[in-house]
């Protein structure tokens, strides 16, 4: 992200604040927060270009331009009290009830590559950051309406072992917390997997411990504004390993989150690539497995520790990627609406525009109307929540440490249990702290091999005491790396491979120059080797040799190999899959074999019916999304169509804590009809390109 948005004095001339204030609708002060960058519009009245300076008419109108597209914050580079003309303009958008941003940014005084001058354990650093913090921070006691400050390193992660601390001050920080002296070096680290893991963890902590000095020191500059972080997609959630990280090091749960108030995901799936690894990026598909996967475990991230989530929405401008601006990206003119819809059905209460508003009149008009929508509940949408899911995926980020391998194509895997079950949310393996799993009713281990030898034992007890496991893998290391068959017995197994498909490289997939890979040990992709079975109604990619000890085969592979093991432990159950799902899903869809991605989510969707936990949403339509946030007396359901080419479905919403009185079209005004269901409603929607809205739909459910 660009943070350099200092609005220049050639730019923007005086403005009369109080003179165009009067007789227009301003932003409502109850609204749902949706900022943009003061850049050219494409569509309707103000800024189209025009040689600087700008009149003040044209300013005026391209805020009132903004506001009209359901904009309610403007986001500035800074609040310097020397650019009189930024601040005539961020007044003026004050005066028209928005709120102000400030994206600065590196305050930390270090890199992704390199650690800072001084020790961030040391005086010396947080004397240093305080200044910084005060000199760039000061000007937004001026500023009436201040909402936040982006005071971070943008997209954060440690790009290599260069950036790594072995000063004496980090020296005797380690031997403080882990009771022994720092390994030397990163390669006499790598020797022991438990003093790896602790080694990795200090390190990987230096950014988090510079966080917390930069947060206080700017709640002391000013209180009011919301501080905030941005996360990427492709470093601290998975994908770091052999990438722009090279070593696994960052995840954004065990960082924490007490150094920001609201944290910010980032990611492009329509701009550029979203950091599949290796040939999943030429597949593609399902097109935002990587989205839903992601803004998972940022959501656990702020709900676990009660903060806001936001999201970056891609935006069609050149300011953005232009590497990647086609005219078939051109033709979908609904990306940011789907972007939008897709962050806030996941949680989101916050929308930023990334970089600039879109450069296209559809593009805009259609994100637009889709924003108007959205304002026409504003602060009812920000208060409702997102209900917590009945089912979860477990992040091991031991077994991404210690493999250095990624965890970010398993989003195949989180998407095809979405679609089979209708929600799902992610737990770290650092919640994992007692047998009760956060009150999940399914834990779903996808590709999991190593898991701590603590959190082994209360998955067992999970199981035992009731709880269901689906699996397509049996854990059977510990974080010694050594071999535990404390996951055999619940699943009644006496053996199990683990094999996989080791993917390699990123490709980046440009459009208006030539594509090429990155990270690649050759300079040409090369399709890694694969093992083949079948079985009725699909073709298995990654089969994995299991032996059944206790548990029954349900069915099989052609080869006569387990295709489904269920076993009773306890009070529990337990669903393995002997084979590799990601491998497979990802397979049909390259293949383009609806027949067979119907029928194996049809045979995901029967486990999860099996394991009697009821979904709050489900949509009979697998491309299209329904989520749901709830209040106390009322609900919404947002349904978003991702590229279907039948966009029809029967969505049915349960949990809603009140009986259904009537449902309402919110951009439409019309009444919805719906059936009352077990624990819900169903009713069937379209939400299709061609139709009034778009592709998507925003639902108010209320009580009787």
């Amino acid at each position: 992200m660009n943070s350099k948005l200092l609005l220049s004095a050639a730019l923007l001339g005086i403005i009369s604040c109080a003179a165009y204030a009067q007789g227009q609708d301003n932003v409502p002060e109850k609204n749902f927060p949706v900022s943009v960058q003061f850049s050219p519009v494409p569509s309707g009245e103000g800024w189209h270009g025009e040689a600087r300076p700008l009149s003040d008419q044209v300013k005026k109108a391209t805020i009132q331009n903004f506001i009209d597209h359901g904009v309610t914050h403007i986001n500035s580079g800074g609040f310097s009290g020397s650019d009189p003309e930024t601040m005539s303009v961020l007044e003026y958008a004050q005066s028209r009830g928005m709120m102000i941003d400030c994206m600065s940014g590196g305050m930390e005084l270090f890199h992704r590559q390199t650690p800072p001058e001084h020790s961030v354990f040391t005086q010396a650093y947080h004397d240093a950051t305080a200044a910084k913090v005060q000199a760039t921070f000061g000007p937004a006691r001026h500023i009436e309406k201040a909402f936040t400050v982006f005071p971070f390193m943008d997209e954060p992660f440690h790009a290599d072992t260069t950036c790594f601390d072995y000063r004496e001050p980090a020296m005797e920080a380690f031997q403080k917390e882990y009771g022994y002296v720092m390994p030397a070096s990163f390669a006499e680290a790598r020797k022991d997997p438990l003093k790896y893991m602790d080694f990795i963890n200090f390190q990987s902590s230096l950014f988090s411990t510079a966080w917390k000095q930069i947060y206080d020191e700017v709640k002391k500059v000013d209180s009011r504004p919301t501080v905030t972080l941005t996360h990427d997609s492709h470093n601290t959630l998975g994908a770091g390993a052999n990438s722009n990280a090279v070593w696994a090091v960052d995840d954004v749960f065990h960082w924490g989150a007490d150094f920001a108030d609201m944290f910010i995901y980032d990611i492009y799936p329509y701009m550029c690539e979203d950091y599949r690894v290796g040939e999943s990026a030429l597949v593609y598909k399902p097109r935002m497995s990587q989205f839903h996967w992601t803004l998972a475990q940022m959501r656990n991230l702020t709900e676990t520790y009660g903060k806001t989530l936001g999201f970056w929405v891609g935006t069609y401008n050149r300011a953005w990627f232009k590497r990647f601006m086609d005219d078939n990206r051109r033709s979908q003119y609904w990306m940011e609406r789907e972007l939008s819809y897709t962050a806030i059905g996941g949680g989101a209460d916050y929308l930023i525009t990334g970089f600039n508003v879109p450069e296209d009149g559809r593009h805009w008009d259609d994100f637009g109307d889709a924003m108007t929508t959205v304002q026409k509940e504003g602060g009812n949408l920000v208060e409702a929540r997102r209900p917590k899911a009945k089912a979860c995926f477990l992040f091991p980020r031991t077994q991404h440490i210690l493999t250095n391998r990624e965890y970010f194509n398993v989003a195949l895997t989180f998407e095809l249990c979405m679609r089979a079950f209708g929600e799902m949310d992610v737990i770290h393996e650092e919640q994992v702290t007692d047998a009760s799993l956060n009150g999940y009713e399914v834990l779903v281990l996808a590709d999991v091999e190593i898991l701590p030898e603590a959190v082994a034992a209360r998955i067992k007890d999970f199981v035992k005491n009731g709880g269901t496991v689906i699996a397509d893998c049996v854990p059977q290391k510990d974080e010694a790396l050594k071999e535990t068959a404390a996951l055999k017995e619940v699943f009644g197994v006496s053996s199990a491979d683990t094999y996989r498909v080791r993917q390699q490289g990123h490709y980046i997939p440009c459009t208006t120059e030539e594509p090429f890979w990155l990270f690649m040990e050759d300079k040409e992709f090369k399709t890694p080797e694969k093992v083949y079975d079948k079985c009725d109604d699909f073709k298995i990619v990654s089969p994995r040799h299991c032996v059944a000890d206790g548990a029954k085969v349900k069915s099989k592979m052609d080869s006569g190999e387990p295709l489904l093991l269920v076993n009773k432990f306890g009070k529990g159950r337990t669903y393995l899959f002997g084979f590799c799902l990601e491998d497979t899903f990802m397979e049909i869809f390259k293949d383009n074999d609806e027949a067979g991605r119907a029928a194996i989510e049809e045979m995901m969707h029967k486990v999860f019916k099996k394991t009697k936990a009821v979904s709050s949403t489900y949509s009979s339509n697998p491309y299209v999304e329904v989520a749901l946030r709830k209040s106390d007396n009322e609900a919404f359901a947002i349904v978003i169509n991702h590229e279907a080419e039948d966009p029809s479905t029967r969505a049915v919403v349960r949990d809603l804590g009140f009986k259904v009185g009537k449902v309402i079209d919110v951009r439409s005004g019309d009444e919805v009809k719906f059936k009352k269901v077990k624990g819900g409603i169903a009713f069937d929607v379209c939400p299709s390109k061609e139709s009034d809205g778009g592709v998507t739909r925003l639902l108010k459910i209320l009580p009787k």
